[in-house]
């Protein structure tokens, strides 16, 4: 809407078009003088046709900025909006969406970006071979490397900027990432193909990881529609495959029984991880961030403060929770803290053992063998391997988080508690994710008065026999 002011003898008409990469208001100004002559009622008239024509100019102005190429604007959005506000995490998942995208739609200029251009993208993803993961397993005796360079794992992560989860691994010849086995081959001076063995992952992107590429690219392109580059997001109007039928990954009360039972052969440092996470559904970087000061054993509950998170070059820190929703307390069950009063005699007979090598700074619950905090991928890859070996259906650790709330709505708990309990920011968050397991609850809830149908359907049957009886003069 234009605003209008009077200046001198005519009158100057302002109207605002979006904002600045600083969240100022992009303002265009013009000046207008009436004609002599012209009365006070057509000048009023003509004042406000000229307001709606600027108003129009400005609204279809494309700005210089929209000549920049989209991988050109992705840095500047990464630089001075998601690195400055978000969390880490969230910016370096960013940086590595984009890094795909612009291989696709880098070279184009933000004004010239269509929605069939991202349409095509999307489709593109959906490919065998897209899937950027791969595999790298170290061929070498690393150890024996170690020793030879007389140098030591903590120098090894200063100067990849790998963890030292990662390094541990090649010293047992398991799985790492590709790119972390570059980084190692790197520096010690070899060729990636000569100290380590890829392998590739070729199957085609979920429609679910295809929409995670759509909402980062369509934030990237709704802060250049802010910031005055473009009119409109493009991203807004692109075709997106259908993820209505997908169904959250959970374990049945049966085969979380199991699962339970199974880590009884497990040792106690993973099989507390493992049947803590079930009992409270905790996302992994809470689990991982948990300290002993946030456990009350007295009252059975526990604090989310902090979270565990990783970034390659930055290694595991520490950071608040994901949202304003996701501090909160959590109730568990008296079985929960049994465990977690087991798991910490074993814990403090270590930390006994280890004496000032002990490495834990903040009183964390699970820790890695010295006590360091734990690198949050190596309980998804110990509970993969250990789910391979069990004959479990084939879930992830995120899945132990679905299962706890999942049983909680089958058991009949409010929508809002559970919600309230997974940290969501929104109760429909939580009727989205689980539609399917509310519905057979629903359907499980609506059998409850099934317990009165001998009554009901014995009553029914007597007023006919009443009626038959009454129709043929008995």
């Amino acid at each position: 809407m234009a605003t209008i002011k009077t200046q001198g003898r005519g009158y100057k008409i302002t109207v605002t078009n979006g904002t600045d990469i600083n969240g100022k208001k992009i303002r265009a100004h013009m000046t207008w003088t009436p004609p002599l002559g012209m009365t006070p009622r057509q000048t009023e008239k003509e004042l406000q046709r000229q307001a709606v024509l600027f108003e129009e100019q400005v609204r279809h102005t494309i700005t210089q900025d929209s000549n920049i190429r989209l991988v050109d604007f992705t840095e500047r959005f990464l630089r001075e909006y998601a690195y400055p506000s978000l969390k880490a995490k969230t910016a370096f998942s960013y940086a590595e969406r984009m890094k795909v995208a612009n291989a696709a739609l880098g070279h184009i200029k933000l004004k010239d970006i269509k929605p069939g251009h991202i349409a095509a993208f999307y489709s593109n993803l959906q490919e065998e071979g897209m899937r950027r993961r791969s595999w790298a397993t170290c061929k070498v005796d690393f150890e024996k490397w170690v020793q030879e360079n007389k140098t030591s794992m903590a120098e090894l992560v200063r100067r990849s900027g790998v963890s030292l989860w990662a390094l541990k691994q090649c010293k047992k010849q398991a799985r790492i990432s590709e790119d972390s086995a570059r980084a190692i081959a790197s520096i010690m001076g070899k060729g990636l193909a000569e100290v380590f063995a890829v392998e590739k992952n070729t199957e085609p992107l979920k429609p679910g990881t295809i929409h995670t590429y759509h909402s980062v690219l369509s934030a990237v392109l709704f802060r250049a529609v802010k910031w005055g580059c473009i009119k409109e997001n493009p991203a807004a109007r692109a075709d997106l495959p259908s993820i209505a039928n997908r169904k959250a990954k959970y374990l049945e009360e049966d085969e979380a029984r199991l699962l339970l039972d199974l880590l009884h052969n497990e040792p106690i440092k993973w099989r507390a991880i493992v049947t803590f996470d079930l009992l409270s559904g905790l996302r992994r970087g809470e689990l991982a961030g948990l300290r002993w000061e946030d456990v009350d054993e007295d009252e059975q509950t526990i604090i989310i403060r902090q979270t565990a998170n990783y970034v390659p070059g930055r290694g595991v820190y520490t950071d608040t929770p994901k949202t304003a929703e996701s501090f909160r307390t959590i109730r568990l069950s008296k079985s929960a803290f049994l465990l977690l009063r087991e798991y910490k005699k074993m814990q403090d007979a270590q930390k006994e053992a280890l004496g000032d090598a002990w490495e834990d700074t903040d009183g964390r619950v699970f820790t890695t063998d010295s006590g360091a905090p734990m690198f949050p991928d190596s309980i998804s890859q110990w509970f993969g391997k250990f789910i391979e070996r069990s004959g479990l259906p084939k879930v992830t650790l995120h899945s132990l988080r679905h299962t706890y709330a999942s049983l909680m709505i089958a058991e009949g708990a409010p929508l809002v508690v559970v919600s309230r309990q997974l940290g969501h920011a929104q109760a429909s968050t939580t009727a989205n994710i689980y539609a399917h397991v509310i519905k057979s609850a629903e359907a499980k809830a609506a059998q409850t008065f099934d317990k009165f149908d001998d009554i009901v359907i014995k009553n029914t049957t007597d007023e006919k026999l009443q009626e038959r009886k009454k129709a043929s003069g008995i």
